[in-house]
């Protein structure tokens, strides 16, 4: 509504809540995603580690010894881990190709980083690493998959915005923004618009 997008705009407003640096920090979400991302395959790398000594036949006598039965890996993963076999075989696959084929793990990266830079959603997660592995392995051509946008909104370089372009999205993280806008008023319905979005978004979600 006009009233609101009016009220956002004074300058008590703007002076105690500043929509900009909400979305700011929301779009730091990215980096603590790669962060975690590293930390999974740290995970994942130990878990194969885990693997390979529990399928060794020193450590099958050494757990008959002490009258453990864990007769599968998929028994080991639940016991000793308490995950599901799905995600137990992802880790360990992710582990085993940290170890086989690092250099797709590396190029893995290097084509998220490169997504990422041209204003991209990339999903750095285990899943998608394996997927892309698949196809790399394969022969397939391969891309790193994107996160889901709901809402989007630009301006391009060299038009109303100036010399500098503009961007917003909504995406499974959080919301993401690239440049800023040199009109204020603008700036105000744009926040306005997306904290709307994001609500709605979260409603859905509940």
């Amino acid at each position: 509504m006009q009233i609101e997008a009016d009220f956002l705009q004074t300058a008590e407003v703007r002076t105690n809540v500043n929509f900009q640096s909400i979305f700011n920090l929301q779009s730091e979400v990215s980096d603590a995603k790669k962060n975690k991302f590293e930390k999974s395959l740290k995970l994942a790398k130990l878990v194969h580690q885990s693997v390979e000594w529990f399928k060794s036949s020193e450590t099958k006598t050494l757990l008959e010894e002490n009258g453990i039965e864990w007769g599968n890996t998929e028994v080991f993963f639940n016991r000793v881990f308490g995950w599901q076999k799905s995600f137990g075989y992802k880790m360990n696959k992710a582990g085993k190709l940290q170890v086989e084929n690092a250099r797709v793990v590396t190029k893995f990266k290097r084509e998220c980083t490169r997504a990422e830079n041209n204003g991209e959603d990339a999903n750095r997660s285990i899943e998608s690493l394996l997927k892309f592995a698949n196809a790399e392995i394969s022969g397939e051509e391969t891309e790193v998959s994107r996160e889901k946008t709901f809402a989007t909104f630009s301006i391009a370089k060299d038009g109303l915005n100036g010399e500098s372009g503009f961007s917003i999205r909504l995406t499974e993280s959080g919301v993401k923004v690239s440049g800023s806008m040199e009109d204020q008023n603008i700036q105000s319905k744009i926040d306005l618009l997306f904290v709307s979005l994001v609500n709605q978004l979260n409603e859905i979600n509940s």
